[in-house]
């Protein structure tokens, strides 16, 4: 049998360590600690500043090549005034939309080829033989089927928002407005 001295010894002995443990722990870990806790925070701030100035960098870089594609698409623009303008100026062009499409890019661009751009109200005639209706919208309008004459309009689903699709819309209206103009001379 063991006597009560040991177990009083033990216990003793086992308080002891457990205090210079935390003792030994608390004191000497601790300046590790710290310093691996700076150099960690040290090596994420360079890396946010890395990732800041590399953010920064690109923003400048997107607005150099934004102004770059602005430039290039007013150089189309004056492309397309130089092409469609002998053909186009001084035709009339009428235009409905749905009220919440933005036509003002497309407007200037067909003020900058010469056509004169009217609104159009539902019921309205065009002048005879004298004015092509574009017609902004995903599905043709019922009273369209109501317009007098030959057909002397254009559905456009999509405002075009690319130089390539004003492109070929103009395209199109040249050729309208040159049919128009023919079946005129012939009548």
């Amino acid at each position: 049998m063991i006597h009560f001295r040991y177990h009083l010894l033990s216990l003793t002995a086992v308080f002891v360590a457990l205090g210079v443990g935390i003792l030994l722990g608390g004191m000497a870990g601790h300046n590790w600690f710290a310093v691996g806790e700076q150099e960690v925070l040290a090596k994420m701030e360079a890396k946010y500043d890395k990732a800041l100035k590399s953010n920064n960098e690109l923003k400048q870089q997107m607005n150099r090549l934004l102004m770059e594609v602005e430039r290039s698409n007013e150089e189309v623009i004056h492309l397309m005034a130089m092409r469609y303008s002998p053909d186009l100026s001084g035709s009339k062009v009428y235009i409905w939309h749905q009220p919440d499409l933005k036509m003002a890019p497309l407007q200037r661009l067909l003020s900058s080829v010469g056509v004169d751009v009217l609104p159009y109200e539902k019921g309205a005639s065009l002048e005879k033989g004298n004015g092509l209706l574009l017609i902004f919208s995903h599905e043709k309008p019922s009273w369209v089927e109501g317009l007098e004459g030959p057909r002397h309009w254009l559905l456009v689903e999509q405002v075009p928002d690319s130089p390539a699709k004003q492109w070929a819309l103009l395209e199109k209206v040249q050729k309208l407005l040159t049919e128009m103009r023919v079946d005129r001379e012939k009548g």
